[in-house]
């Protein structure tokens, strides 16, 4: 077995990554042993793993005429060249179900949920937001060759105090439900590697963050830029999982607005945006009742502790991660290629 020289400081406690072997506790074992690991995860056929995937609002909604959030693919081409990666962000939203239980009929009826703060320290959320980069760069840079495309990190995509500055600069305020829940999740902690900065959003997809996220490609002159969020959680018993993982790519619209046209917009999502989503997909739970809902989330479990010991099983978590963007990218370069569509435009 491959092993991670890595101490995690997790709930103060250091711990060796993947060293599960070291565990003494029979029961913590048999929890392990039936729990969903990352290796499970992995093992699971494409059909029932993509099952995870979570529909978002608007995706894939692209039109010939340019207009919507989404681009409409053939008009790219190609994959894009020059990709950067602005963001790889792991999260801790700083809540778990602790109760849920529903009331009344099946007609009428409501359900009332527990839920209580608990989140790992910044120091560890850090220390965790290291590890899985430096375990998923590798595979992400391969993924995006396969495509015949260059993934660039802000290290080497900064090439001047222009473009620093350009990087640096960026300015979004969540809204709706993604506010609310940045306000209850007083416990939350979210780390990025010290080479980036924060891009966060609750969703990838909304018009809101669209319009803030969208001109970076042209400002730090790539051709569409990248952001990944993975969500942990930990409970009150010390376990500690991957909730849910997001992955989105954003660019400038290569349909040219008609200035004769005119653009009828039901709402912000459905007008004609010079920047859009190129893609964007999730795994995991969408929404705050599914994610507050142990069977609705991955639920990958990385660690688990009892009073005397602790097991830690990390290996794999790039090929993981990694395996949501090559999903989305393979659907992407399909779709321009012509050769994949959504069923609607079947």
């Amino acid at each position: 077995m491959k092993r991670v020289a890595l101490f995690l400081a997790i709930s103060g406690l250091c711990f060796l990554a993947n060293a599960q072997e070291a565990a003494s506790d029979p029961k913590l074992q048999k929890f392990m042993a039936n729990a969903m690991t990352i290796d499970k995860f992995l093992a699971l056929p494409d059909a029932e793993f993509w099952n995870y995937s979570k529909a978002v609002l608007y995706e894939r909604q692209g039109f010939e005429d340019g207009h919507g959030m989404w681009v409409w693919p053939p008009a790219l081409k190609t994959f894009p060249k020059r990709v950067g990666l602005l963001s790889f962000m792991v999260f801790d939203p700083g809540f778990f179900e602790v109760s849920s239980k529903r009331y009344g009929g099946p007609d009428i009826g409501y359900r009332v949920t527990t839920s209580k703060g608990a989140s790992l320290k910044l120091e560890s959320t850090m220390a965790l937001a290291d590890f899985f980069y430096n375990e998923t760069l590798p595979e992400l840079r391969e993924n995006f060759r396969y495509f015949g495309s260059e993934l660039l990190t802000p290290e080497e995509f900064i090439t001047s105090e222009a473009i620093r500055e350009a990087y640096n600069t960026f300015s979004y305020e969540e809204k709706g439900l993604g506010k609310w829940m940045s306000k209850e999740g007083s416990y939350q902690t979210i780390a990025c590697p010290s080479s980036q900065r924060l891009y966060y959003a609750e969703s990838f997809s909304t018009p809101s963050f669209l319009d803030a996220i969208g001109p970076k490609a042209k400002e730090l002159g790539l051709d569409a830029v990248i952001i990944l969020k993975i969500q942990i959680g930990i409970d009150e018993k010390g376990t500690i999982s991957i909730q849910s993982m997001n992955y989105g790519m954003y660019g400038p619209n290569p349909v040219p607005k008609d200035p004769g046209k005119k653009y009828v917009a039901i709402n912000p999502a459905t007008g004609y945006h010079d920047y859009v989503v190129y893609s964007a997909k999730k795994l995991g739970a969408f929404d705050l009742d599914a994610l507050l809902e142990t069977k609705e989330g991955m639920n990958v479990v990385i660690s688990a502790e009892s009073k005397t010991s602790r097991i830690s099983k990390l290996e794999g978590v790039g090929k993981l991660i990694n395996k949501l963007a090559l999903g989305a990218n393979y659907e992407l370069d399909m779709w321009i290629k012509g050769t994949w569509k959504p069923f609607k435009y079947k």
